[in-house]
């Protein structure tokens, strides 16, 4: 994504977290060590007469081999390689989910935030390996990498903080949701062809669709105000009370100190309240309502 240094998230700990006398492990670290161990194991299998890995084989996105042969554990477990000849697409990715993750987490929850992430990687690798298969060249293409889940939690940060300032490359403060604008016009030209695509070693690469298509997830995902933990909660017969989510969300860098600005948010909400009742507000502007409380009392 091109972001090497964001303003960094210092989440908040419950009293269990800190009675246990230990910093718990973030869903956000989780995901990374996940992905870090699969990347190890692509490393310790790998083949270099062919640039690629037995990991590969087994995980990597390829359109015929899910289409055809039902191979459909590869619309999630893609999301979890990375290129064995360029470090920096691993390392990209993992800098980008650890600094934005952070704050989605904050705003989702740990359980929502695990279930988007896997989830728009699937919706990411459905959209990826059918382009594929619609426009295919011939030969056999392969996708991995965890863009497509990034760029959907880029996107959810983006909706959530639109006017927070992100460090592009350390140094140029860019408001998020500017690098999102370059972000859809660039991968929007990538899948019409008038840029090129983004390749790695051994013949896989990260495709503008995949990127298009969790940027989408999440778009849909924030405006319909989904909440799949709730969904497979009902599913499952499962039904768990509805509480408010407890936050401590700061926002520092040293020497700039950017903050949340929720003015806007608050005009609407409040101006939706005015309107149609308290009652008529969705659980989204709740904890919009709620995360803007506690940050006026950490700046009193």
């Amino acid at each position: 994504m091109g972001i090497n240094n964001l303003n960094n998230f210092r989440p908040g700990f419950t009293d269990d977290d800190l009675s246990s006398g230990r910093r718990p492990l973030s869903v956000v670290t989780k995901l990374i060590v996940v992905t870090l161990v699969v990347y190890g194991l692509q490393l310790l299998t790998a083949r270099p007469a062919a640039q690629d890995s037995l990991v590969f084989d087994w995980f990597a996105l390829e359109s015929g081999l899910v289409f055809r042969a039902g191979q459909i554990w590869r619309l999630i477990t893609y999301a979890f390689c990375h290129s064995e000849t360029n470090i920096m697409h691993l390392v990209g990715n993992m800098l980008a989910l650890y600094f934005l993750g952070r704050a989605v987490v904050q705003t989702i929850g740990r359980r929502e935030f695990v279930a988007v992430y896997l989830a728009a990687a699937v919706f990411a690798g459905i959209v990826q390996v059918s382009t594929m298969a619609i426009w295919n060249s011939g030969g056999s293409t392969w996708t991995i990498g965890a863009s497509g889940a990034v760029s959907a939690i880029f996107m959810l940060f983006v909706m959530h903080y639109p006017r927070l300032k992100l460090y592009l490359f350390g140094m140029v403060p860019v408001e998020a949701r500017w690098l999102l604008t370059a972000a859809v016009v660039y991968d929007g030209l990538g899948f019409l062809g008038l840029v090129s695509s983004v390749f790695t070693g051994g013949g896989a690469n990260i495709g503008h669709a995949a990127h298009l298509g969790g940027l989408i997830f999440a778009y849909l995902y924030f405006r319909w105000d989904m909440n799949l933990t709730g969904w497979w909660d009902s599913f499952a017969g499962r039904a768990r009370p509805v509480s408010l989510p407890k936050t401590n969300l700061r926002v520092y860098n040293p020497g700039i100190q950017p903050d949340v600005d929720y003015s806007d948010r608050i005009d609407d909400i409040l101006a939706r309240i005015s309107r149609e009742g308290e009652g008529s507000l969705t659980d989204r502007e709740r904890r919009v309502l709620t995360q803007a409380s506690e940050h006026l009392k950490s700046h009193r």
